[in-house]
């Protein structure tokens, strides 16, 4: 530590000199103030041991001179046993300690010395960073506010000015009610008063809207975020708020264009419903009679024609029921649609006998063995838990390996959804295709390999999605596939509860 030992008496100045520096510290000595103020101007000190009767100077200017020239630099003063009021009156003007000449040893001015500049290195990381949360508030985007213990307003931030109209000088002991409307006040003042008696600890936070009013008059909406900061004997409050008007807007408007869009949507879905409907009977209607004349020049044709034209009418009559699966498959796609399915409690267990009963014949020509888990209710209808299980149970039978069909079906509670697992031993899927599959008329083979519409995935999925689930596959060619989807469980009232909260 670097010194400046100011002390008008010389004997006493060489003697304090010698003990400190016996001390390790480095000291310089003045003996008068001009002497002082040179070593002031010409160096830095950590500290200084000032002696308030000079030759030059007495008291308290002497303090001040000192102070004024070097004011970040701690000042011990050094006075004698009568000058101790005189001391003390430069503690209070901000000397950082005091010492009497010939009451106290070189160790103890040693100390108080470490001490004085512990307390000015302390004081001035304070300082910065009080200068820097200053610097914080005062750029805040969010008004900034803090109150004392009777809400009343102790500081108030450049933002906040901007916000609620009134200057610094203006909110100043205000009551924070002030930003409040008139007929809100005691509604809004007993919602926070009621959290913070709940608390118990040092800092305490409460987050809410309000409805503020500026200088004008003006309502407006504001996010309110409250701290409550234990002190040592009180409380204070500190409130940063930020207007929300322009986000409330947006906000509404991105309501206002959802239900518009829903709107549109919803009517747009019927109105393809109704058209796929319309469409599907119009295009029905000449497919049967295709279909009829068809069949009747195979009658009257029988025997009486060669082999070329009975494959040309038994190409004609595999087109026209080709053509009737797809509309049917189309009709059945396009009328699955959401629905409250809260309302229903499916048992699969009975489900999958359902199905097993309608496949029986394909299962008995394959072989096929199953293993099926104890499944759990869900909440959806009955004839779409059939043709969702149908339509997979149906795919592994029919792209089956040279091995004996084993299909096995589980099911995993997630969160407010099952998780099914149907998984086959059939000839796989090549994953490129894992997404494409699910798409309408996706067809991985030629319709003399495996025949069909290529939209059992496609109605699978729509069911899936349409109960807020989501379907996938895993498979690798010759390894057999694992269909996984999520289906809505069958919630308890407890559950019910746990989810309106």
């Amino acid at each position: 530590m670097r010194i400046l030992l100011v002390e008008g008496t010389p004997n006493i100045l060489l003697s304090m000199s010698l003990g400190l520096k016996e001390r390790g510290l480095d000291v310089e000595t003045a003996g008068s103030l001009a002497e002082a103020s040179r070593s002031l101007s010409a160096n830095q000190f950590d500290a200084i041991l000032l002696d308030l009767s000079l030759p030059d100077s007495y008291g308290l200017e002497t303090f001040h001179q000192v102070r004024s020239s070097v004011p970040d630099t701690p000042i011990v003063v050094f006075t004698g046993l009568s000058e101790e009021d005189l001391a003390l009156a430069a503690v209070e003007e901000g000397a950082q300690g005091h010492v009497i000449k010939d009451a106290v040893s070189d160790e103890a001015v040693h100390r108080r010395l470490e001490y004085a500049i512990e307390k000015a290195q302390v004081e001035r990381a304070l300082q910065r960073s009080e200068k820097r949360l200053r610097i914080i508030l005062e750029n805040s985007y969010d008004a900034f506010i803090s109150c004392d213990s009777n809400w009343q307003i102790t500081d108030w931030n450049r933002q906040a000015e901007t916000t609620f109209g009134w200057s610094k000088k203006e909110a100043l002991g205000r009551p924070l009610s002030s930003v409040v409307p008139r007929h809100l006040r005691r509604q809004y003042a007993r919602r926070v008063e009621q959290f913070f008696e709940k608390g118990d600890g040092n800092i305490l936070r409460a987050n809410y809207e309000f409805q503020a009013i500026n200088q004008s008059g003006k309502e407006f909406p504001i996010e309110f975020v409250v701290f409550k900061i234990k002190e040592e004997i009180d409380y204070r409050y500190c409130a940063f708020i930020r207007d929300i008007s322009q986000r409330k807007k947006l906000s509404h408007e991105l309501e206002r264009i959802v239900a518009e869009r829903t709107e549109r949507l919803t009517q747009s879905n019927e109105e393809l419903r109704q058209f796929a409907k319309i469409a599907s009977h119009d295009l029905q209607e000449p497919l049967r009679a295709v279909q009829g004349f068809a069949n009747l020049l195979a009658e009257n044709l029988q025997g009486k024609v060669d082999s070329d034209s009975d494959d040309f009418i038994r190409y004609i009559l595999d087109g026209t029921q080709r053509m009737q699966d797809l509309i049917q498959a189309v009709l059945t796609h396009s009328s699955i649609v959401s629905d409250d399915s809260s309302v229903y409690e499916t048992d699969c267990s009975s489900v999958i006998e359902d199905v097993l009963k309608n496949l029986s014949a394909t299962i008995k020509d394959t072989g096929a063995t199953f293993e099926i888990d104890n499944l759990p209710l869900v909440a959806m209808e009955r004839s779409h838990l059939i043709q969702l299980f149908q339509n997979l149970i149906s795919n592994a039978l029919k792209y089956r390996s040279e091995r004996t069909p084993q299909i096995y079906i589980t099911a995993d509670r997630s969160g407010d959804m099952w998780l099914f697992s149907v998984r086959d031993n059939g000839i796989g899927i090549d994953p490129r295709y894992s997404d494409k599959i699910f798409d309408m008329f996706a067809r991985l083979h030629g319709q003399t390999e495996y025949s069909g519409t290529g939209m059992g995935l496609a109605i699978c999925k729509r069911i899936v999605t349409s109960h807020g689930g989501t379907i996938s596959v895993e498979s690798e060619p010759g390894q057999g596939s694992i269909f996984l989807f999520t289906l809505p469980a069958v919630l308890t009232n407890k559950e019910h509860i746990d989810n309106d909260e």
